[in-house]
């Protein structure tokens, strides 16, 4: 069954105002229930504290001293919102109680604290208890019970639940037939451009819905859907962009787990050695979960500074434990690396993006440089700020290139160096991350000469 667009929209109102109308509703019942119940158990309290101190205590047995507090009507009829008074021993025995209990009496509840307000039955009517310990020289000698009735607040309480509990759905209905027929009034003009929009497929999506010349509704309606069109389009586009960027970043690691376990395999190794290599692999794949999730966020570009986790990172840390990722392809073409840095220092940001920035820079440097070249890294302050520099003394990028090699897929000069392989995606993630994390990056490089990337962290 096909629901009408202006049924949807009248009914998902009807429901979000449903549950804001049953919140106020809820509030206003425990509003009044607090506010009615607080103040009888304020008169209750204020009645056992007089009662208490009207008590003696004799031979061990406490007693009344002025009998002539039962002859206020209130403790001798039960008609006019009574209180019931009640002096008990510690057997439960009633030792003295007001004239208004006549053949009933009050029960204490020894589960109860001291001047707990609670509730409890009386001659079929509801009541509101409270009781106190009374002490003498010796220790406990009896309890004070005082009482009174509940049962007209209760009912005022149970009307207006009624009351709430009807006209809720009523408010419900009335509210949803409104908005029903503003709703079908409302889009009314969406009818006009349906033929239109059916000329937009998933093999067209560069077609826009043309905007009409008059300065309504419809207009914004029509610029609304080709914005929308704009989005899609740019999804579209992203998502592919996602596709190539996750084969670039997820190689590295792969391939070291594949390497990493094709080692481990060629020989019988001990349990240590097992057990260290699976978990270097765990880390890996750990590190390939985090990659997915960080090109996601780059795929969808709207999410992307929510989701980012700033921490607390140690550069030379961290560029020693990418150097070790990077170990094997260093020593294949037996590179010199050089670590330069005053001391230890630590930069907020992103730890999983910061690491592929790096990564990507690093493993650039790795694979331009010539064989037997020497790769320096640089970390020093500079002013507010630290810089992070990566200088090699590769076969280096033409002046006019060094924009375009920030571009996806573009590669400088891939003919004239076939052996090295690549997709031409590294950069522009790295560029991507970096203007997530607010980070400069910035290329000096010279034909034959080498390479210098910078990435200034501001303070």
């Amino acid at each position: 069954m096909t629901t009408s667009f202006k049924n949807k929209i009248a009914l998902n109102f009807t429901l979000s105002t449903a549950l804001m109308i049953a919140v106020v509703f809820v509030l206003v019942y425990t509003i009044v229930n607090l506010t009615v119940f607080g103040r009888l158990e304020k008169d209750l309290n204020f009645e056992a504290r007089e009662h208490l101190q009207e008590l003696g205590i004799k031979n061990g047995i406490p007693f009344f001293e002025d009998k002539i507090e039962w002859l206020e009507k209130e403790h001798l009829f039960l008609e006019i919102n009574p209180v019931f008074v009640q002096l008990s021993g510690l057997d439960g025995k009633v030792i003295d109680k007001s004239p208004n209990l006549k053949t009933d009496e009050l029960r204490a509840d020894l589960s109860k604290p001291d001047m707990q307000f609670f509730r409890t039955k009386l001659l079929g009517r509801s009541i509101g208890q409270m009781q106190i310990v009374v002490k003498g020289k010796s220790g406990k000698v009896g309890y004070l019970v005082v009482a009174i009735p509940i049962d007209e607040s209760e009912k005022v309480m149970s009307n207006l639940q009624t009351v709430l509990l009807i006209s809720l759905p009523a408010v419900l209905l009335l509210l949803f037939l409104i908005t029903r027929f503003i709703a079908g009034r409302s889009i009314e003009p969406v009818l006009s451009v349906i033929d239109t929009a059916d000329k937009i497929t998933n093999e067209n999506l560069s077609a826009r819905i043309a905007i009409p010349a008059r300065k309504d509704e419809l207009e914004k309606l029509v610029i609304t859907i080709n914005a929308l069109m704009d989005r899609i389009e740019n999804a579209v586009e992203r998502e592919k962009q996602f596709t190539s960027d996750a084969s670039h970043e997820l190689r590295t690691p792969l391939a070291v787990i594949k390497g990493t376990l094709e080692v481990l395999i060629r020989k019988p190794r001990t349990a240590e050695e097992y057990i260290d290599k699976v978990a270097y692999c765990i880390n890996e794949i750990n590190r390939i979960n985090y990659l997915v999730d960080q090109l996601l966020l780059l795929a969808r570009f709207e999410s992307q500074k929510k989701a980012m986790d700033l921490q607390k990172i140690d550069l030379s840390e961290l560029t020693e434990t990418i150097l070790i990722r990077q170990q094997e392809r260093i020593l294949d073409k037996e590179l010199s690396i050089s670590l330069q840095t005053d001391e230890r220092y630590v930069v907020y940001s992103d730890p999983y993006m910061t690491d592929i920035i790096i990564e990507n820079l690093i493993s650039n440097a790795v694979k331009y440089s010539k064989h037997t070249g020497h790769v320096i890294i640089e970390i020093r302050p500079q002013k507010h700020a630290l810089v992070y520099k990566i200088i090699d003394d590769g076969i280096g990028i033409a002046p006019w290139e060094i924009e375009k090699i920030k571009e996806p897929f573009y590669r400088s000069n891939p003919l004239g160096h076939p052996e090295i392989k690549g997709s031409g995606l590294g950069l522009s993630i790295v560029k991507r991350m970096c203007e997530l994390l607010l980070i400069t990056f910035s290329i000096q490089s010279s034909l034959d000469k080498g390479t210098t990337v910078s990435l200034t962290f501001n303070s």
